[in-house]
């Protein structure tokens, strides 16, 4: 060999090193991330039927798109396979600051009516109605029979 064909040789196995290197990365890119084989493996059958890394349950619940999550139970399904694998709960945190403040310390708020914590007062009623009208009836019974006899 020459003098001259050895930088030539040197350069044409750079390109080649190149090549090789390009074409692996993107294979590597194109491969599936697991939060997307996640959600393929619920979109199958409702159920996620392997095992993934504990890192990928969470990008998956973060991965599902609004439609899929306020219509399906993807969330749901996706959360009990993590328990499932990791035998702990997936905590999620809310993103930004609460809407709603805790009140001072020693100050009792205020109580809605229409809140579903509220005093449950017509169905208190009906019970105390259907209470004295069972009574009643009852009182009519008993009197009645001591009649006959």
């Amino acid at each position: 060999m020459t003098r001259h064909q050895t930088p030539f040789i040197r350069a044409v196995a750079i390109v080649a090193a190149l090549i090789a290197a390009l074409a692996a990365s993107s294979t590597a890119v194109a491969a599936t991330p697991c939060s997307k084989a996640i959600l393929d493996d619920w979109l199958d059958n409702d159920r996620i039927d392997r095992i993934y890394e504990l890192s990928c349950y969470e990008a998956a619940i973060d991965a599902i798109p609004e439609d899929i999550r306020i219509y399906t139970n993807a969330e749901e399904v996706i959360s009990r396979a993590f328990q499932s694998v990791s035998g702990k709960r997936l905590e999620r945190q809310l993103e930004g600051r609460s809407k709603v403040e805790p009140p001072p310390p020693g100050v009792v708020p205020a109580v809605s009516s229409s809140a579903s914590t509220a005093f449950p007062l017509p169905l208190l009623v009906l019970g105390g109605m259907s209470i004295v009208l069972l009574a009643a009836g009852g009182f009519g019974y008993v009197s009645r029979r001591r009649r006959q006899s």
